[in-house]
């Protein structure tokens, strides 16, 4: 694995923002100098679709709309991911200082993860091979090669973007999982055990339970560690804040 030396990282804490804005601070992110680690959380329920997803016919939209679940659309790909009971996640850096290959990068970023993870104790591995279910949408149905599992159950969800000279990747670490929501929005039966056989979470996992903040402060001793870099903390400008407004706007979903 490559060795990679970054002189700072600036980390942005948890905050918890609307899916338009969380998404938006992603992009905004992309096009700064330096290197970004940002964390958040969602302001209610939120299923977000890949920048390429044309596949929605397999998600019940009414109980979505019934039941106050929002959506918005990535600036990565991949399939669809239900944001609740969860820490996101984002990294932010120059394409020159990493792997050209996006799978090695992402490795890089896995690997992090996974020290975060162990750290607590838990049996994390990172799956080899990626294993497709075509006919599903969701995102933590199968694991991609270098993603996160217990007992071969997908626990984080990641997407990579690339961008000429910068590139990002979030993902989503699931703390809880209200399974019964999963299984209505997918039109699953009630008593499917199907999503329990091939997804997990950390509380489902640990015998106590992982607050969020002492999951991220982890995460980012281990970052901090792993590149031998100083953590620091930016200020986001009102400026800044009034350009990630604006941009929010082109992840509003319009096609459901």
């Amino acid at each position: 694995m490559k060795t990679i030396h970054l002189p700072q990282i600036h980390v942005l804490p948890y905050q918890v923002q609307s899916a338009e804005i969380n998404m938006a601070t992603d992009r905004y992110l992309l096009g700064l100098p330096g290197t970004f680690l940002r964390y958040y959380g969602w302001d209610r329920p939120t299923l977000s679709f890949g920048r390429m997803t044309r596949k929605v016919d397999d998600i019940d939209l009414e109980y979505c709309r019934n039941h106050g679940i929002h959506f918005v659309k990535r600036i990565s790909g991949g399939k669809t991911v239900l944001h609740h009971h969860e820490l996101t996640y984002s990294f932010v850096s120059d394409t020159a200082l990493f792997p050209d290959s996006v799978v090695d990068t992402y490795r890089i970023i896995s690997q992090i993860l996974l020290n975060s993870f162990q750290h607590f104790g838990l049996a994390t591995e990172m799956s080899a091979d990626k294993t497709d279910d075509a006919d599903s949408s969701i995102c933590f149905r199968e694991a991609s090669a270098f993603e996160l599992t217990v007992n071969t159950k997908k626990l984080v969800g990641s997407a990579q973007y690339r961008r000429r000279d910068r590139f990002f990747q979030h993902g989503s670490i699931l703390l809880d999982i209200d399974w019964q929501a999963w299984k209505r929005i997918w039109r699953l039966p009630d008593d499917s055990t199907e999503l329990e056989g091939r997804i997990t979470c950390i509380n489902g996992e640990l015998t106590d339970r992982l607050a969020i903040t002492d999951l991220a402060r982890v995460i980012t001793e281990m970052f901090g560690s792993f590149f031998r870099a100083k953590m620091v903390e930016p200020v986001l400008t009102l400026q800044d804040r009034g350009a990630i407004a604006a941009l929010s706007e082109k992840y509003v979903w319009q096609s459901v």
